[in-house]
């Protein structure tokens, strides 16, 4: 029973990374007609698409090396034990290469 278990789970990613592609290959087409009609919302049987602006961000020299020196404090606090940590179990699955 177990093994099925197993087996049921391998499927389910897998089936979830083509949907995800599949998805992603969606988005840009979706986006692209609406670029293409200069509109950025549609309403479908199915639910309500709408084109939004995300932020990306771009920091100064000096906020970017304050960040680099920061990751290297804690890294010094990892090695000499001032940081801590807790330990807590994790499922990691590594697929098969078909």
């Amino acid at each position: 029973m177990i093994g099925q278990t197993y087996e049921e789970y391998a499927v389910l990613t897998a089936q979830i990374k083509a949907l995800t592609a599949k998805r992603d290959e969606l988005k840009v087409e979706i986006l692209e007609d609406f670029i293409a009609n200069n509109t950025d919302s549609a309403t479908t049987s199915v639910g309500k698409f709408t084109v939004t602006k995300l932020k990306t961000w771009t920091y100064s020299d000096e906020t970017v090396q304050m960040v680099e020196d920061l990751k290297a404090i804690k890294a010094g606090e990892e090695s000499t034990g001032d940081a801590t940590f807790e330990e807590k179990p994790s499922l990691r699955f590594t697929q098969i290469k078909l």
